[in-house]
C-alpha cells in the first residue's frame, strides 16, 4: 500500500540506548483540522496521542473508520499502517512519539497494543513532556520512568473497562455463589457452572480472583458467619452447621485461620 512514512526522528543519546527507552519526540497542544484525504500513513517509532479536546477519526485500512470523542487517545505500534485526526471538530492533542527494546518488551506482553484507549480528559502527558524537554541525564531518566508507568496504567485501566462492560463466566459464577453461600460448591459444579475444565478452571479464577476456588468460598462463608456472630446470639454451632459446617471443631479451626480469631472471641471482639 503506498502510504506517508514519519521516519525516527534523530537525538538519541546513549542513556537512551542503555536505559531500553527515548522519547524522542513530543507535541503539546497540537490543533488539526485536517480530515482524511484517502492517504494512510505510519510511524518507525510508538506513538501515544491524546484527544484532550474535540474530535476525531481513526481509520485502520483492515477495520475501517472508528469515531473518537475527547477522552480518548490512539497508541500506535511502529509500521502499522492508519490514519487519525480531525473528525467533524477540530483534534487537539498532547502526544508522546518513543522508541526502544522497553518499548518492544510492552508491546510483546501485551502492554501496548495499536488502537484506541479511554485515558480521560486530564492532560496526563504533560508531566512526562516536561521531563523530556529537559535533555540532563536525571530529567530524561524519570521522563522514561513516567511514561512506562502511564502506559501500565492506562492498560490496567482499560482492562478493568472492557472487564466491567463485557460478562465474564467467573463473575457471573461469583454472583451466584454470593446468592447462595451456605451451599458447597465443588470444583466440578464451579468448572461446569463456566463450561470449563477443572484445570481451565482453577487458573482462570486465580487469575480473576487472586485465590482458589475453595478458599474463596471459604472466606466467603466466613465473612458471612462473622456478620451473623456479631449481629446476634445465635449459638455458634447453630450457625456453623447452616453453613454446612457439620464439625464444630473443624469449623472452628477454619475459621480462626481465616480472620485470626476463634468464633466466640470474634463475637467479642467486633459486636
Amino acid at each position: 500500500m503506498d502510504c506517508d512514512v514519519h521516519r525516527m526522528p534523530r537525538g538519541r543519546q546513549k542513556l537512551h540506548d542503555d536505559y531500553g527507552l527515548w522519547i524522542c519526540h513530543c507535541n503539546r497542544g497540537l490543533v488539526s483540522q485536517n480530515r482524511f484525504a484517502g492517504r494512510f500513513r505510519y510511524f518507525e517509532y510508538y506513538s501515544l496521542s491524546h484527544l484532550y479536546e474535540g474530535g476525531g477519526d481513526y481509520r485502520r485500512p483492515s477495520v475501517g473508520s472508528q469515531a473518537m470523542a475527547a477522552g480518548d487517545a490512539i497508541l500506535m505500534a511502529p509500521r502499522v499502517v492508519h490514519w487519525y485526526g480531525a473528525g467533524e471538530s477540530a483534534y487537539r492533542e498532547d502526544s508522546v512519539c518513543f522508541a526502544g527494546p522497553v518499548a518492544d518488551a510492552l508491546l510483546k506482553c501485551g502492554v501496548v497494543a495499536s488502537g484506541i484507549i479511554a485515558m480521560g480528559r486530564a492532560r496526563r502527558l504533560l508531566p512526562i513532556m516536561e521531563l523530556a524537554s529537559n535533555p540532563g541525564r536525571d530529567a530524561q531518566i524519570n521522563a522514561n520512568a513516567a511514561l512506562q508507568a502511564l502506559l501500565v496504567e492506562l492498560y490496567n485501566e482499560n482492562r478493568r473497562n472492557r472487564a466491567e462492560k463485557e460478562p465474564h463466566p467467573i463473575a457471573e459464577l461469583l454472583s451466584e455463589i454470593r446468592k447462595n453461600a451456605r451451599k458447597w460448591w465443588t470444583v466440578s459444579e464451579m468448572a461446569e457452572f463456566c463450561s470449563l475444565s477443572q484445570a481451565q478452571f482453577r487458573r482462570v479464577f486465580r487469575a480473576y480472583t487472586g485465590v482458589l476456588p475453595k478458599l474463596y468460598v471459604d472466606q466467603l462463608k466466613v465473612r458471612q458467619i462473622g456478620e451473623r456472630l456479631t449481629s446476634g446470639s445465635e449459638p455458634v454451632t447453630r450457625i456453623a452447621a447452616e453453613f454446612g459446617y457439620r464439625d464444630p471443631f473443624h469449623f472452628s479451626r477454619r475459621f480462626k485461620d481465616l480472620t485470626g480469631f476463634s468464633p466466640k472471641r470474634y463475637r467479642q471482639q467486633f459486636r
